[in-house]
């Protein structure tokens, strides 16, 4: 792992944040909420998506690390990452709403780049298309365009 900047705090994810992590999740899928269907039923299928999603990333990335982003002792976050010979690769970046546009995300990424940058590993991640914002803060954070297709934009920094 390595570390964020005050006030920021990394911790790996322990059997109690399962709560937080299901809301965080749920927080992230407005496409979701936003149809007309009754409220157990979204649930119910937030939570299905949430488990797909955890299933998916624990198989395309299998030593993946998994962490709470904490500010002031209280989860704000949840950080993936995956490292191998040749890249550092941010699997997942969220963060809860009242966290967002506050500047964490960028803390983050930066603190990723000078993991990545001091080991002489590249930092790589995809974002979805339709997830203007982030695209937008990876761009300003010196990650280009690598490949993409309908879905997904690959995403790719390298040392200067």
């Amino acid at each position: 792992m390595f570390t964020l900047p005050a006030p920021l705090l990394l911790r790996a994810i322990g059997a109690d944040d399962q709560a937080f992590l299901s809301e965080l999740y749920a927080s992230t899928r407005d496409d979701l909420a936003a149809m007309a269907a009754e409220p157990a039923f979204l649930a119910q299928l937030i939570g299905m998506q949430q488990r797909m999603q955890s299933q998916g990333y624990r198989s395309a990335f299998p030593d993946a690390a998994y962490a709470i982003v904490e500010r002031a002792g209280q989860p704000i976050g949840r950080l993936v990452t995956e490292a191998d010979g040749a890249r550092l690769h941010l699997v997942d970046l969220a963060f809860t709403p009242s966290a967002r546009g506050q500047g964490y995300g960028g803390s983050v990424l930066r603190a990723l780049q000078a993991a990545a940058g001091a080991r002489g590993l590249a930092l790589t991640l995809s974002v979805l298309r339709a997830n203007e914002g982030a695209a937008r803060l990876y761009a300003r954070h010196g990650f280009d365009t690598v490949a993409s297709d309908d879905v997904q934009l690959r995403m790719r920094w390298s040392a200067p």
